[in-house]
């Protein structure tokens, strides 16, 4: 089953058995930045000096991804990727709720905190998904495999966002995070997407400053 990237960001923080996100918000962060990254990808956005703008306005296929990319090429003006992270945060955070849904990887539960107020847990109905994006990163992180484009970008942004105790709780953690790093300033050897990959760590950086999330910065 194929999952994007803010969607594989979401099942990796959503508790299995509770349904309940963990690291909420490093998560919600990682999956607004994995909407822009994925639109790259895809070759509908490229970085013109400091700002994001639309190169292919052909949808993609994918709901959430096609949303941000419509925000994007609607813009007054080009904004830098920076404030895109930032606006594109709710949207992208109920984009990947909605096509995990879709797919029937994580059911709603409907409950009342306290008894009182209205809330809605995420538990996983189908755990291939997951344990798929999970093997993937082991082979790249533990085992040393290199990795393809999207497994990249993906440890690019566990890694930005402090979330590899999410994947790696029970690994040596000083060596996973040693090889993240290692992926996260030496993969990106396309000029155009490691200008984009830079730019979202400056953006992390920014709107985790308030959190313990510690960023480490991309390689110039």
């Amino acid at each position: 089953m194929e999952t994007t990237l803010g969607e594989q960001i979401m099942l990796l923080s959503l508790d299995d058995t509770t349904g309940a996100p963990q690291l909420q918000s490093q998560s919600e962060f990682m999956i607004s930045s994995a909407s822009v990254l994925e639109l790259a990808l895809a070759d509908r956005v490229r970085v013109e000096g400091d700002r994001l703008v639309v190169s292919d306005p052909t949808p993609t296929g994918v709901p959430a991804l096609d949303e941000a990319l419509a925000r994007i090429a609607g813009a007054d003006e080009p904004k830098d990727v920076q404030a895109w992270i930032f606006e594109l945060r709710a949207e992208a955070v109920a984009g990947a709720r909605r096509g995990l849904l879709d797919k029937g990887v994580i059911r709603e539960e409907r409950t009342r905190r306290w008894g009182i107020f209205p809330t809605s847990r995420y538990p996983e109905a189908d755990g291939s998904a997951e344990a798929l994006v999970r093997r993937g990163l082991a082979a790249v992180v533990l085992e040393g495999e290199e990795p393809d484009a999207r497994t990249a970008a993906l440890v690019v942004l566990l890694h930005a966002g402090g979330l590899r105790s999410l994947v790696f709780a029970d690994a040596d953690g000083p060596a996973a995070d040693a090889r993240m790093a290692e992926l996260a300033e030496g993969h990106w050897a396309e000029p155009v997407m490691k200008q984009l990959i830079d730019s979202v760590y400056v953006a992390l950086s920014t709107g985790t400053a308030s959190t313990t999330v510690t960023v480490i910065n991309a390689a110039t």
